[in-house]
């Protein structure tokens, strides 16, 4: 059917002819069936009222003819402005999806920067600044009770020595943390293989690391917030494991990429309607994969270890976080 109307609106300019030319033919046949003979005078085989109605019949039907061009031309006219006008409402919503889209992107690029600072602000009070609090402490004492109890000041003194070497490997971790991500020159396997060597030395743990990506390159974004994932979850567990083996795999099947971080320590047990895990590092992490579309697991329990488990879909590159 529908191909009959297409036909048809392809020829239409002859089949519009063919039905003037059977209109003209039945109008004369019949004013030359109906005129009475002898009525009027001939001119050759026609008579002049037959000529005359012949005239009017091409003269309504070129009208018509007119009427029917003229208002072909308005509707087309009329469809193209209608083809412009939808063209032109789809290209400001998609312009406002965008512009939308973009906000949302600035909200959470803001949120994330925020949520860095509060990481970094949590880092230096209840790590860094904690152990030379402690260090302080300890050397105030042993210079107070030098002279008076020389054992005593010398076991205070190496506590304080021990504060100020753990406060130095936290300020190391802050900065490595804090420093240009190792992703963008390496690649993401070299960068969390050398970050899980290092905090393995550091914090004398049995480390493995199992893939199946080899050397190939994920989106940019994605290796970034993968890398700094398994950095947070890294440093979670040298805090507060107690671990003696940490275990990093990363797979990517399909479009998405699995991380795992697995360690065999002490684990931890939620609160009465508390989420698993709800310090700023690990609401870091759950965001992280959010901004990239995907989601942030973590899974304890206590004398049992703690697991962060995460997806990232590969084809979001797009607005990740750095």
């Amino acid at each position: 059917m529908a191909q009959n109307v297409r036909r048809l609106d392809r020829y239409r300019e002859l089949v519009l002819a063919i039905v003037f030319l059977v209109i003209a033919s039945q109008e004369l046949l019949e004013m030359w069936l109906l005129e009475p003979r002898g009525a009027s005078p001939r001119m050759g085989p026609l008579s002049i009222d037959v000529l005359l109605h012949l005239a009017q019949v091409i003269a309504v039907l070129a009208a018509t003819y007119i009427f029917i061009r003229a208002w072909q031309q308005r509707t087309a006219l009329m469809d193209r402005e209608v083809a412009r006008a939808r063209e032109l409402a789809d290209l400001v919503a998609a312009l406002r999806e965008k512009e939308e889209a973009l906000a949302r992107m600035v909200e959470k690029l803001i949120f994330a920067q925020e949520q860095e600072r509060r990481i970094v602000a949590y880092d230096v009070h209840d790590g860094l600044a904690q152990l030379i609090v402690s260090a302080k402490q300890h050397l105030d004492t042993c210079e107070d009770l030098w002279k008076s109890d020389p054992g005593r000041a010398e076991q205070e003194l190496d506590l304080g020595l021990d504060r100020m070497e753990r406060a130095v490997v936290e300020v190391r971790r802050l900065l490595t943390a804090l420093r240009p991500s190792l992703v963008d020159p390496i690649g993401l396997i070299p960068a969390v293989r050398a970050s899980l060597d290092e905090v393995g030395r550091e914090a004398g743990w049995a480390v493995s690391l199992t893939q199946n990506l080899e050397e190939a390159r994920l989106p940019a974004a994605v290796e970034t917030s993968a890398y700094r994932i398994v950095q947070e979850a890294l440093a979670n567990a040298l805090k507060h494991a107690r671990t003696t083996r940490v275990d990093v795999d990363l797979k990517k099947d399909g479009d998405t990429l699995f991380i795992t971080v697995a360690d065999w320590g002490v684990g931890f047990r939620s609160t009465s309607g508390e989420t698993p895990g709800s310090g700023l590092g690990l609401l870091s992490m759950r965001e992280r994969a959010r901004l990239l579309g995907g989601d942030c697991v973590i899974e304890s329990e206590p004398e049992r270890g703690t697991r962060v488990r995460v997806r990232l879909p590969l084809g979001a590159g797009a607005a990740g976080g750095s």
